[in-house]
């Protein structure tokens, strides 16, 4: 059978070309697209955003057209799910004899019966299985109607099957299937992601870990074996030669030291046989009592050569309290200082505008980024996912607005804090990068004028102008400005 798989996003560059490089591949739905090709089904795919406009629903005529799938799958988190629900309805208008379907985390969190007034079905929980159970059941016409992890529309009314158990043995996947993103991605020669396991143990309050865990009976937190993940990065490695940064993406790479120690010495073996080309990055979640010498020795002879940190926030009452991440300021330096001394860049998620979050806790995080000088952050607006704790705390405590802005998400201020603005947290946000950088010697004059003139002009703006040059650069066929060099700076300025 053929599927069609649909998926949103925002601040595209060009329509034809929404997704700037191979970081931009959503790997939920390319599991499953790997799970159908194995059993000799074809998958597509269409990139859509909401900004685009009439063009998304031509861009989608033209592919239902051209591809004649029998299935089309989609796939949102909260934010886009309003403009995916919109573009079913179009599809449902247009093509009445397609079967739909939906999945993803906020269906997952959110299940809700009104859904299958638009959807045929909706997929609660990992979809791998029940999507190739439903399309073995329709290719030879037998019901559906019992296939776990789905809720079905009958004639006789709605059906909720319960979830099967998590996928304990991930290797037994295939690789995800990159292929169908390709004529979508802009920049192809850019750093792809490997996932080394699926589920977190920790209960961060702004993360959905802690409600997916119950979803399912089994174990959450699965690791894939080195041998199975080395393969998946030989096989990047024979496909794209120009590739030579890879991320390494996992909720706790550190929690098993002996599978850390493993994957790391075969990961050490793959560079001396390639010569080193190709370096990594991973994201490092702190916990007390972790061993950070043996985590950072063990990154160095695996050429992991830069690790992102979640401070999140500078004020340990907030990390401890609101969001259940209890580790001390000493620790997250510790792991810093030890990071550099073995030749490791550092980088800081940090979040702004946090439930009970004062001018003076906001002024911590700055100090530590100050302090810890990463080689770049990932800084975001606090946004109130629907399905994770901190939501219901915002919720009691009556700081939701009556509607959110889902449109440039944790890039806009949602909360009006007592003592801490809507309007000051984002001039926060906005003038962070000034703030943090500005004493640094080796910036340039240019670039500190640019980050200072973000809190009068909106980081917004300084996003929008970056989509305009490259969007400009793609036009005029500028080749040579649009290389993997360039786009790592347009991705981490």
């Amino acid at each position: 059978m053929r599927i069609l798989f649909i998926y949103s996003t925002q601040k595209t560059i060009v329509p034809e070309k929404p997704l700037l490089g191979q970081e931009g591949i959503y790997h939920g739905i390319s599991s499953i697209a790997g799970v159908l090709k194995q059993h000799n089904h074809e998958c597509s795919l269409a990139v859509l955003d909401r900004a685009n406009g009439k063009q998304n629903s031509e861009i989608l005529r033209q592919k239902i057209e051209q591809f004649n799938p029998q299935i089309v799958a989609f796939t949102a988190v909260f934010s886009e799910f309003d403009f995916i629900c919109e573009t079913a309805s179009q599809v449902k208008e247009r093509f009445p004899y397609l079967f739909l379907i939906a999945g993803g985390v906020h269906i997952t969190l959110n299940p809700d019966e009104k859904y299958l007034s638009l959807f045929d079905a909706i997929c609660v929980g990992e979809g791998e299985m029940p999507v190739l159970e439903l399309v073995q059941h329709l290719e030879i016409d037998k019901s559906i109607n019992d296939i776990q992890n789905l809720w079905v529309k009958t004639p006789d009314g709605i059906v909720k099957n319960p979830t099967r158990p998590f996928l304990q043995n991930l290797d037994e996947l295939p690789f995800p299937d990159r292929e169908m993103w390709q004529e979508w991605i802009l920049e192809p020669h850019t750093k792809p992601a490997v996932l080394l396991g699926r589920g977190c143990p920790f209960d961060c309050t702004y993360c959905s870990n802690h409600s997916l865990r119950k979803v399912s009976p089994g174990k959450y937190v699965r690791m894939r074996s080195p041998e199975n993940i080395l393969s998946e990065i030989r096989n990047l490695y024979e496909e794209y030669p120009d590739i030579n940064e890879i991320q390494l993406e996992v909720e706790t790479i550190v929690i098993d030291k002996d599978w850390l120690n493993n994957f790391c010495e075969q990961l050490e073996v793959f560079g001396k046989e390639t010569g080193f080309k190709i370096s990594f990055g991973t994201n490092l979640r702190i916990f007390p009592r972790m061993d950070v010498e043996f985590v950072f020795e063990q990154f160095k002879k695996a050429n992991i050569t830069l690790v992102t940190i979640g401070l999140e926030s500078g004020s340990y009452r907030i990390r401890k309290e609101i969001l259940h991440r209890d580790y001390s300021n000493e620790l997250i330096l510790k792991a810093a200082e030890t990071a550099k001394s073995y030749g490791i860049a550092v980088a800081l998620f940090n979040m702004v505008g946090l439930p009970t979050e004062t001018p003076a806790e906001f002024a911590e995080t700055l100090q530590m980024n100050r302090q810890i000088q990463p080689t770049f952050h990932a800084t975001s607006i606090f946004f109130p996912y629907p399905g994770t704790k901190i939501a219901e705390t915002c919720s009691r405590m009556n700081l939701l607005p009556e509607r959110i802005n889902t449109k440039d998400e944790r890039q806009l201020a949602v909360l009006d804090l007592p003592g801490f603005s809507r309007k000051q947290i984002q001039k926060s946000f906005d003038s962070f990068h000034y703030q943090v950088y500005r004493k640094q010697k080796n910036k340039s004059v240019l670039r500190l004028l640019i980050y200072y003139s973000m809190g009068f002009l909106g980081h917004n703006f300084y996003a929008n102008l970056k989509i305009a040059l490259i969007r400009f650069l793609y036009r005029t066929k500028n080749r040579k400005m649009l290389s993997p060099r360039w786009f790592s700076i347009f991705q981490r300025s």
